[in-house]
C-alpha cells in the first residue's frame, strides 16, 4: 500500500466518522438500544470509535471531574482533565524525552477532536519532526509531543497530505522527516 493509499483510506475513514458524529447528533431522538441495534451491522466498527464527548460536542469535558476513571478497562489509571479553558490558553508541556528502547511514559492527553486542536497537534508533531532533525518513528514522536500513537499517527498522516512530511519504510519500521 503507498504513502497515498494509506492517507486517502485515514482521511475517508475520518471522514466517515465525522460524518457518523453529526448524523447521531442530527437523530438525538435515538435510543440506547436502537444504537446497539446499529453497532451490531456495518456500522458497528465505526461506532466503536465514538465517544459521548463527541456527541455532546465537547460540553462533557468541561463539567468532567478532575480524575476520570474508564470503566471496563482494567489496568488503566485515571486520566487528569484540566479545565478546557486553560488548555485553549496554554500549549501542553512537552514530556521529557525516553531514553531510546525504553517504554513510553502514558501519552499526555491532547485534543484532536476540534479542528483548532488537530491544528495545534499537527504543528506541535511538525516541529518535533524539525528539532529531532532525521528520521524519527511515532513512539519517538509521541515522547515528545504527547497524545497517543494514534494521534501521533493521524497528524503524520495529515502531515503528508498536506506536503510537509515524507514517510520511509511499513509498519513498525516506518520513519517520518521533515519534507
Amino acid at each position: 500500500m503507498s504513502k497515498y493509499d494509506v492517507s486517502l483510506v485515514s482521511a475517508v475513514e475520518g471522514r466517515k466518522r465525522q460524518i457518523l458524529v453529526d448524523l447521531l447528533r442530527q437523530n438525538s431522538e435515538l435510543t440506547l438500544g436502537e444504537l446497539h441495534q446499529l453497532s451490531r451491522g456495518e456500522l458497528g466498527k465505526l461506532l466503536s470509535t465514538i465517544t459521548v464527548q463527541d456527541l455532546l460536542g465537547g460540553t462533557a469535558r468541561e463539567a468532567a471531574p478532575a480524575a476520570v476513571s474508564r470503566p471496563g478497562r482494567p489496568g488503566r489509571k485515571p486520566v487528569a482533565k484540566a479545565p478546557a479553558e486553560s488548555k485553549a490558553k496554554e500549549p501542553a508541556a512537552a514530556p521529557a524525552k525516553a531514553a531510546k528502547g525504553a517504554k513510553a511514559e502514558p501519552a499526555a492527553e491532547v485534543n484532536t477532536r476540534t479542528p483548532s486542536g488537530r491544528e495545534a497537534f499537527d504543528q506541535g508533531v511538525f516541529e518535533a519532526l524539525k528539532a529531532i532533525g532525521g528520521p524519527a518513528g511515532a513512539g519517538e514522536i509521541q515522547r515528545r509531543v504527547g497524545g497517543t500513537n494514534m494521534q501521533v499517527r493521524s497528524a503524520v498522516n495529515r502531515l503528508i497530505e498536506a506536503g510537509q512530511v515524507t514517510w520511509t519504510g511499513k509498519a513498525r519500521g516506518t520513519r517520518y522527516r521533515v519534507a
